[in-house]
């Protein structure tokens, strides 16, 4: 799915599997848009050549995510799950990344000059990047709170 150039973006329930793009956000790519919101959106062994596997975010507003569930979801260079970039505020309730990977860095999510993060009751499992962040990596944004996340097998390949 691409939204690109548009107003706010909000989806309930959807689901994303197997799904493959060349360069970014193998599911669900926005684009310069308003505010992204996604509840109980699931994405499973989904693939980007270069950023996102699962979803890409960038140049958009905030960045909301409620019971989201990431699985199996690749990316050939940064967030095997999920990317935002040049957003807004970042905020995952419940969000869940498992067995993702990335070439790079965040192998579960890969968050690049946005706002704040906040991670609540965020789950990372067995989530691998080839540099930084097996988990999760956060650069050039804002304020990173965590409560109650937790980051369960997460590795990197490389030092």
């Amino acid at each position: 799915m691409n939204v690109y150039n548009s107003g706010d973006v909000s989806l309930e329930g959807a689901s994303f599997s197997e799904c493959t793009a060349a360069l970014y956000g193998g599911g669900l790519y926005v684009w310069g848009s308003g505010d992204v919101s996604l509840e109980g959106a699931s994405f499973s062994e989904c693939t980007a050549g270069r950023y996102g596997g699962g979803m890409y975010v960038s140049g958009s507003g905030d960045v909301s995510l409620e019971g989201a569930g990431f699985s199996e979801c690749t990316s050939g260079y940064d967030g095997g799950g999920m990317v935002v970039s040049n957003s807004g505020d970042v905020s995952l309730e419940g969000a869940s990344f498992s067995e993702c990977t990335s070439g790079r860095d965040g192998g579960g999510l890969y968050v690049w000059g946005s706002g704040d993060v906040l991670l609540e009751r965020a789950s990372f499992s067995e989530c691998t990047s080839g540099y930084y962040g097996g988990g999760m990596a956060v650069y050039n944004s804002g304020d990173v709170s965590l409560e109650s996340a937790r980051f369960v097998e997460c590795t990197i390949t490389q030092a």
